[in-house]
């Protein structure tokens, strides 16, 4: 998994060449890939707008406020009602995925939209956002954008440069319609080599200038409008083989409101890295029970847990004393009556997080 490549190159810090890379379709995020991003809003007094050719962007004093682990799932695991129009080449096939990640909720405060999944079509030309599945107004829907929205082209090299336009609109129950159209700048403004706080790379930049316009429509007044946002700026930050942007900085009105990076688990240091080795979890896909195999170097109390896609808790399904040396833990997910889907595995050792790993429970 990249996400473990990444996690290596906290000890073996990636050495930098100057020299401008390409990227392509290869270097894009594969199903079951897992990564974890640090997020915060402070920019600690950088420009986020400087680049050029050879260029060397020092980022390491970045302070994270969050962490999340974001996983890109096969289009076959998600719901059945959204694969009709995300898993269909023959209806649509422009709009067959090759994976879905969990994304943001979207929409405004009279239609919410939760519980998204952005399904994504990577191809050896392109990298396009081909839509949505949502709860909207607590309704499961699929949308799809209508032409796509075309978040990279292959290859990808400095001063590439591409525009598109992508629009998507959906009836929303109780309340109207609402839909919303993005125009995308792109352009490849720098090459060079990029500082985190946890390691170096040899990446691209991108920036993306997007325009944003809702629609909304009002049956009971009929009555509709049309607000344009504040202009959006993505700087995304790229290198060989990490999946996802490294970086990604985004700004609203000049204003920097997002930053996320690839990071380690900062709940984790190194000596406790060395606490835990060989962990396995079998068999995946699972039906009644799973296996969990590792050495451990220390003793206490193990607790594993089972979460939802949304990060929820869902039910403990092991405690016990852990002794120092070679444990095998066998779970009995029956007597949970935890029903099929897509799960996360989370180990703990004395309430500190150990592992955390993507579980398919079968029927």
């Amino acid at each position: 998994m990249k996400f473990l490549n990444f996690f290596l190159a906290f000890f073996f810090l990636t050495t930098t060449m100057n020299a401008q890379i390409t990227i392509t379709n290869n270097d894009m995020p594969n199903v079951n890939d897992t990564f974890r991003l640090s997020t915060t809003n402070n920019i600690q007094g950088l420009d986020p707008v400087l680049t050029g050719t050879n260029y060397s962007w020092n980022f390491s004093t970045l302070v994270p406020s969050s962490q999340r682990l974001d996983t890109f799932f096969s289009v076959s695991s998600t719901p059945l009602a959204y694969q009709f129009y995300f898993n269909n080449i023959i209806l649509y096939p422009n709009h067959k995925a090759s994976y879905a990640i969990k994304g943001i909720d979207l929409g405004i405060p009279q239609v919410p939209i939760t519980e998204v999944f952005n399904y994504i079509k990577n191809s050896s030309s392109a990298y396009d956002n081909v839509g949505f599945g949502s709860k909207i107004n607590g309704v499961p829907s699929s949308t799809q954008n209508n032409p796509v929205d075309r978040e990279y082209t292959f290859p990808m090299n400095y001063n590439d440069n591409h525009n598109s336009n992508s629009v998507f609109g959906m009836s929303v129950p109780t309340f109207g319609y609402y839909g919303q159209s993005v125009e995308r700048i792109d352009t490849v403004d720098g090459w060079g080599t990029l500082t985190l706080p946890n390691a170096n790379y040899t990446v691209l930049r991108v920036k993306s200038i997007l325009h944003k316009i809702d629609t909304t429509y009002i049956d009971q007044f009929g009555f509709g409008t049309t607000i344009p946002r504040p202009e959006e700026i993505e700087y995304k930050w790229l290198a060989v083989g990490t999946g996802i942007p490294v970086l990604k900085i985004i700004t609203n009105a000049g204003n920097v409101t997002q930053i996320e990076y690839q990071d380690i688990d900062l709940n984790v240091s190194v000596a406790e890295i060395n606490e835990i080795n060989g962990l396995k979890l079998f068999p995946n896909p699972a039906k009644n029970f799973i296996t969990i195999d590792f050495e451990s170097t220390i003793a206490g109390s193990v607790k594993v847990k089972l979460k939802d896609v949304l990060g929820k808790d869902i039910a403990t399904i092991y405690t016990n004393n852990l002794a120092a040396g070679n444990n095998k833990l066998l779970i009995d997910l029956a007597r949970h009556s935890i029903q099929s889907g897509i799960y996360f595995v989370e180990l703990s050792i004395d309430n500190k997080e150990y592992f955390v790993q993507k579980l398919v429970i079968a029927e």
